[in-house]
């Protein structure tokens, strides 16, 4: 299993790409707790290329992807962003 390198992320606007065929990872269209940079930190550090690509090939979102691999994550930067538990958050949607 091949780690993403940094080196072959190509970011161009809102797109984010890998390796020289510019391989889709993902878009960052609107603002919100999923910065590019938060996105790509977590990409790089605990997923594989294979395995990744593999995911969004079965049709998943690319932050679908990120989620079910590290929920810890997910909800750390979601509470960080908003200032508030997850808990607190979810009282808005009963």
């Amino acid at each position: 299993m091949t780690k993403f390198n940094k080196a072959m992320i190509n970011k161009d606007g809102e797109y984010v790409t890998y390796g020289a065929d510019r391989k889709f990872i993902a878009r960052f269209k609107h603002r919100g707790p999923f910065t590019k940079a938060k996105f790509l930190k977590e990409l790089i550090a605990n997923h594989t290329v294979e395995g990744y690509f593999a995911a969004l090939d079965a049709g998943k979102a690319p932050l679908a992807v990120l989620r079910d691999a590290n929920e810890d994550w997910y909800y750390k930067t979601i509470e960080a962003y908003y200032g508030r538990s997850i808990d607190q958050l979810m009282i808005a949607y009963r």
